[in-house]
């Protein structure tokens, strides 16, 4: 894996499409919890993130787990971001988390066979020498495994994110909020670098979607929230909400 850009990212951060809005530049090595409501647009948020970050000459493992990865890579190709091209040239891999978990069989060259979490640990792990300092590791959200796994999450959480982080990627982890007890939370981010939370919002009478940054550890972070809008590309853009108030 490595990408083959002539011109390498920054070496010690990545300037990442919404996210560096609220955060600033991210250092590597971070690990940013997202708490989102299970009916927002948050998936269609980080195939913008993903995709913004290949453009930029970055190299992205995307763990898939919300919908069919073949949804996810339409939405990229929609995007503007052929990502066959990466995935060919070994600058992006879409895994399959989704159609274990479903009970599909998937035709996905990166797949898990299995929707137990310690066994998926094992191949998250596994596959982070591959990959270089810089890398975006966005495991899209972990709220799709089974709730009786929570306590086995805690365990995972703590190894994953030590592998990926002594590896110097910057990694997106997504929780679903009110699926576990408010304690795994406080947990998760005591885990995390840096959480967001995107919220479903009702504004005017009409029903938005929104972010906030709740902080990043070590750096300044503007917590101001921000209403997310898509055009018919399902391209993203945030817009401060005081600012569309007045």
């Amino acid at each position: 894996m490595g990408n083959s850009s002539t011109e390498p990212l920054d070496v010690r951060e990545l300037d990442l499409p919404a996210l560096s809005e609220m955060f600033g530049r991210v250092p590597y090595g971070r690990v940013i919890l997202a708490l989102y409501d299970p009916d927002s647009q948050y998936s269609s948020l980080m195939v913008n993130v993903a995709a913004g970050h290949l453009k930029a000459n970055g190299d992205l493992l995307y763990l898939v787990s919300s919908r069919p990865v073949a949804e996810i890579r339409k939405q990229f190709n929609d995007l503007g971001v052929n990502i066959a091209e990466y995935e060919a040239k070994d600058n992006a891999v879409l895994f399959d988390a989704y159609s274990a978990l479903v009970g599909v069989k998937s035709t996905e060259k990166f797949q898990t066979k299995t929707s137990n979490l310690s066994d998926v640990s094992i191949v998250i792990s596994e596959s982070a020498p591959q990959w270089p300092a810089g890398t975006l590791v966005v495991n899209e959200s972990f709220s799709n495994f089974p709730v009786s796994q929570q306590s086995m999450f805690a365990r995972f959480s703590r190894k994953v994110v030590g592998v990926w982080r002594a590896q110097g990627t910057v990694m997106i982890v997504g929780m679903a909020v009110d699926i576990y007890p408010p304690e795994f939370y406080q947990e998760m981010k005591l885990v995390a670098d840096g959480t967001f939370e995107v919220k479903i919002r009702e504004q005017r009478g009409e029903i938005i979607n929104s972010i906030r940054a709740r902080g990043m550890k070590g750096q300044r972070s503007d917590s101001r929230w921000r209403q997310i809008l898509f055009d018919d590309k399902m391209r993203a853009s945030l817009q401060l909400i005081e600012q569309q108030a007045t």
